[in-house]
């Protein structure tokens, strides 16, 4: 059996990954490509006496190698082995698409072409003339419709025949000459294009040529084909229009999110339900006490940390496919572009970072909508500055111990607001001191309205929530180990033996039950102090402490900020424990009261205020920098976040400390 080896390539939105869904059923590996964070398919089906396998490039509108897609593209033609290029076009927008068809014919490789959505075409009155346009092209051509599964088996014997009657020579010869042939173009003056070079505009020439010509040899309906046209346009007065269409957006995203955030909540609570009893009864179903902690606390915790995050992930990548397959987020990427890019930003991150609010997991994953390497970084090194929802419980303490009740809500307000407008100002800086060069030029077609199918919707929710399991899940495991060790070694023996003498006495006095059990988690409470300050943390902490002095942090902030590392609301946990009151003051709200007024005695306004600034500004959770890590493409890049957020929250935190230390 002889095995074809296909590279689907082609610009977005012209259907690609329908078609892989359509002739594979599905059946397909997802990965990324080596050394970036797209996204590849890859699925291999029997036909014939062949085995095909087919491999979906990036969507790209062109081989210039100017973003992250046209790059992987160029390469992977370029130097991987492969047998036929499959590109595929839009029938309904052929004169765009063919750009990108004739700088694949430069690579002289043998290569099909699938005229897709051939139903829609017909639809707008669009006939056109395959065998002559393949006559002009020197290329195999097949009409088909990825979503009504029409002319499949046709696309397949095509492809057969490509690959049977391969010919290098050939195919170069009749390149050459069709590239020769194609040099006399009129008019290239007259195409405007934002920073086409003198290839873009040849390339961008012939293809208004061919297109022109494919035209006159094909029969199109003006009026069907306006009534299309101006049916769009009605639609894009209203999405489009220089006042309502941000409300617009903004009204749409805030669907999106209050639907995910309320269904994909109520299912991380359950998880969450289930992953507290499955820890629970490995705890107490494990006679060592040491490996029941390092099992329930450190691996089922600490991995049901992630799992937790999926259904938020899930239904936020749904909307979002949603909004995306209908066309309408490139609109949205148009409106913001102008505002965002005073900051030095890109339109498409207004996404990232309004879903940064929520999770930073979602928000860097968001990212991959950003086509250009040196935004898409800008935008993921200031993700990390929107609060999460992680945070809100610590602001919420210190905000409820520092300040009047009266104020509390603005002063709430303020520290959201403040972490976006610092974001800002930092994308600015970064983008003149680090990221400089060029912005992407934001020239894009606007696609056609349409309803994304049932498989491309399931595939891509699919796709991104099982990557996000594989490659999260598995780093997040050996750093929640890490952070328990870190926590939990060494033990005293010493501090042990004087709670084990204190409970022995404790138990021979003569008290009521209930005074003996307040004694008993008083002593206990304690000893976790005790612990927790003789372990490799609590000796970190006092370590640090000398860094965060001019903070006006204590130890146990420093302990805190350590173990907020792991997850932010750890850090609530963390000061009830090293305050000597439990790790149930986050679920009780007269302890809650009495861990604000014991932050009160041992900590002043302006140590508050800077620990608040601290919070907002200094590295996420372990789980959101493993998957900062992943979008960024370089491990390297973990570091330099680590660096950059901390001496950002330092400077903030040290300025806003001596303000309120004037102030008071």
């Amino acid at each position: 059996m002889k095995t074809i080896k296909v590279a689907l390539v082609g610009q977005p939105n012209v259907g690609k990954s329908s078609l892989i869904n359509a002739i594979s059923n599905a059946k397909m590996r997802v990965g990324n490509f080596s050394g970036v964070t797209l996204e590849k398919a890859e699925a291999i089906l029997k036909y014939k006496d062949y085995t095909i396998t087919m491999i979906d490039l990036p969507g790209t509108y062109s081989l210039n190698g100017y973003t992250m897609e046209e790059k992987v593209c160029k390469e992977f033609l370029s130097n991987e082995e492969y047998d036929i290029i499959l590109n595929v076009l839009d029938s309904a927008n052929l004169e765009n698409n063919l750009t990108l068809t004739l700088q694949l014919k430069e690579l002289s490789k043998n290569m099909f072409v699938a005229l897709n959505m051939i139903d829609e075409a017909k639809k707008d009155g669009i006939e056109i003339d395959i065998q002559k346009l393949s006559n002009i092209l020197n290329i195999g051509i097949c009409a088909i419709s990825s979503t009504q599964k029409q002319n499949l088996d046709k696309l397949l014997d095509g492809l057969v025949d490509t690959y049977e009657n391969n010919d290098s020579t050939a195919q170069t010869t009749n390149n050459k000459l069709y590239l020769d042939n194609i040099q006399k173009i009129e008019n290239i003056e007259s195409l405007q294009w934002r920073k086409a070079d003198t290839n873009d505009i040849k390339d961008i020439a012939v293809t208004h040529k061919i297109s022109k010509m494919a035209r006159d040899i094909a029969n199109i309906s003006q009026k069907i084909s306006k009534k299309r046209a101006e049916g769009s346009a009605k639609i894009d007065s209203i999405l489009l229009h220089n006042i309502w269409s941000i409300p617009i957006f903004l009204f749409a995203m805030l669907v999106v999110f209050e639907v995910s955030f309320v269904l994909g909540k109520y299912f991380q609570d359950l998880i969450e339900d289930g992953v507290d009893i499955l820890a629970n009864f490995a705890t107490e179903s494990i006679q060592n006490e040491l490996l029941a902690s390092l099992i329930g606390d450190g691996m089922i915790k600490g991995v049901g940390t992630v799992v937790s995050f999926l259904p938020l992930i899930a239904t936020l990548f749904l909307g979002l496919t949603l909004l995306e397959g209908s066309g309408y987020m490139a609109r949205v990427a148009f409106i913001l572009d102008g505002l965002f890019f005073k900051f030095g930003l890109h339109g498409k991150s207004f996404i990232p970072l309004v879903m940064g609010f929520g999770c930073s997991v979602p928000a860097y994953m968001a990212t991959r909508t950003l086509h250009n390497e040196k935004e898409k970084l800008l935008t993921l090194f200031i993700i990390g500055f929107m609060s999460c929802s992680a945070r809100l419980p610590i602001y919420l303490l210190f905000v409820g111990a520092f300040f009047s009740v009266k104020y509390a809500g603005f002063i709430l307000f303020l520290i959201y607001l403040c972490g976006f407008i610092i974001a800002l100002l930092l994308a600015k800086i970064l983008r003149i001191f680090v990221f400089r060069g060029d912005s992407e030029p934001f020239v894009m077609e606007m696609p056609r309205y349409r309803i994304p199918t049932l498989k491309v919707i399931w595939f891509s929710v699919w796709s991104k929530s099982y990557l996000f399991l594989k490659k999260a899940g598995s780093v997040i495991l050996l750093g929640a180990i890490f952070v328990w060790f870190l926590a939990n070694f060494p033990k005293s023996e010493e501090i042990n033996k004087q709670y084990n003498t204190q409970i022995q006495n404790l138990q021979q006095k003569n008290m009521d039950k209930e005074k003996l059990e307040e004694e008993m988690k008083a002593y206990k409470n304690n000893m976790l102090e005790s612990q927790l300050e003789y372990s490799f943390a609590g000796r970190l902490g006092h370590i640090m402490q000398p860094f965060f002095a001019p903070l006006g942090f204590d130890w146990r902030l420093s302990v805190a900020l350590i173990t907020g590392f792991s997850a932010k609301e750890m850090v609530v946990t963390t000061l009830g424990v090293l305050y000597a009151l439990g790790d149930s003051v986050v679920d009780d709200e007269e302890e809650n009261k009495s861990l604000q007024e014991v932050l009160r005695q041992h900590i002043d306004t302006a140590g508050a205020v800077a620990f608040i600034f601290f919070i907002m500004l200094y590295i996420p959770c372990f789980a959101a920098t493993i998957s900062f890590v992943s979008e960024s493409g370089k491990k390297i890049y973990g570091i330099y976040l680590l660096v950059f957020t901390t001496i950002v929250a330092y400077t903030f935190a040290y300025v806003a400390h001596e303000i309120v230390r004037l102030l008071l």
